[in-house]
């Protein structure tokens, strides 16, 4: 009898092709077995609750902030004991920075890793030839370019609509030495999140006007098409814009780091392909998983259609590297020092309330101090909240 696995991501060709497309080369090797992948807005990926999708599908792309809800109430089945200890290690150890760790959340395993990616640097390399520039090293160069940009109609670029601008603020609290607690009380101390804002601040002033609109997918667009946006300093790096073969090409690099530390510890994204705990076929699925998340496929078919994997192998795979035109060696070393925020359940409503009010504050709608007041009343209810329905 043919067995038919459903599965759901996210829509962009990172998220969709390299699943869509390899599906077919795991039902070659286990006949009688089909895979079908569907999928959903970027939106909805970063957002809508997972609970809505269980019953429809056996497996589900998701993002690890989602694994606190997935704890407390048991909609994905717990990988960890359905891998050997041999299996975990070696997972572990192909890990490309936290990856694999966070998908662990109450000493259960929601997801395994299969896409990596966090906050790094990008510029024109074509442009940035013709005006003898060099990437910045420090925020402080990057507000220097963005000055010396605009007076040869140029701009810095960065992504900062609702969700990349709470994404920045985490990025920055972390990066000077301050990175915000699973529950913090409170979420950010007052002059540190004055010192966060003052950055952002000056950033947005030295940036493209669209820069609060915009998410990276768009300001990478952008600087593809237009000759007018040269360099942004923090998006989450997608190795599709800068592979041979584009008509533009985006060159990738470490992100500039805004503390002493010499590390710039951008947040971290990626996403991991989970088991719905309805599937009707979960060994299956199971197995199905552990191949998507393998360091061979993954560095394979996985990377050749398109997608971006969370294996240390395929990063550091010299022939991988080169046909993305040097992203994995140019972000590595920012990827391994990546911030992993908080997870609990109720977080995700949180992330999405505060991105909408740090927004309105770059576009000068709020006052800081107002803005740091909301964060931390925000967040203090949202964790009594998760742990009053914890203790029903």
């Amino acid at each position: 009898m043919e067995i038919t696995l459903k599965g759901l991501t996210w829509d962009h060709p990172r998220g969709y092709a390299p699943l869509a497309t390899g599906a077919s080369e795991y039902e070659k090797r286990n006949s009688g077995l089909r895979i079908n992948w569907e999928r959903r807005s970027l939106r909805a990926f970063g957002e809508a609750p997972i609970e809505q999708y269980i019953d429809q599908y056996d497996l589900i792309v998701v993002d690890h902030p989602f694994v606190g809800f997935a704890a407390a109430y048991h909609v994905l089945l717990d990988l960890g004991p359905l891998l050997s200890e041999d299996e975990k290690f070696r997972f572990q150890q192909d890990s490309v920075g936290p990856s694999w760790p966070s998908y662990w959340y109450n000493g259960s395993l929601w997801a395994l890793p299969i896409d990596a990616a966090t906050q790094v640097a990008c510029y024109r390399p074509d442009l940035f030839e013709q005006l003898g520039l060099t990437p910045p090293a420090t925020f402080e160069d990057v507000v220097r370019l963005g000055t010396r940009a605009r007076k040869a109609d140029k701009f810095v670029i960065v992504p900062a609509c609702p969700t990349d601008a709470i994404s920045l603020f985490f990025t920055l609290s972390a990066s000077l030495g301050h990175p915000i607690a699973e529950e913090a009380e409170p979420f950010v101390a007052t002059s540190v999140g004055r010192t966060v804002l003052e950055l952002l601040h000056a950033l947005i002033s030295a940036a493209h006007p669209k820069s609060v609109d915009w998410n990276p997918i768009q300001v990478y667009d952008f600087m593809t098409a237009e000759s007018s946006a040269i360099y942004c300093p923090f998006g989450f790096g997608y190795s599709n814009y800068s592979r041979f073969g584009n008509g533009t090409r985006l060159q990738f690099a470490d992100a500039p780091t805004a503390g002493a530390g010499g590390i710039s510890a951008t947040m971290l994204g990626g996403t991991g392909v989970a088991v719905s705990a309805k599937s009707s076929h979960p060994v299956e699925a199971v197995a199905y998983a552990k191949w998507l998340a393998s360091p061979e496929h993954q560095r394979g078919t996985y990377f050749r259609e398109g997608g971006q994997p969370a294996s240390l192998a395929a990063w550091t795979d010299p022939d991988v590297d080169r046909a993305a035109g040097g992203f994995f060696s140019g972000t590595l070393e920012t990827l391994q020092a990546a911030y992993v925020r908080p997870r609990f359940d109720g977080f995700v409503r949180f992330f999405e309330a505060a991105g909408i009010e740090i927004n309105r504050c770059l576009r000068g709608d709020i006052p800081d101090v107002q803005l740091i007041e909301w964060l931390n009343a925000r967040y203090a209810r949202q964790i009594a909240e998760s742990a009053r329905i914890k203790g029903t």
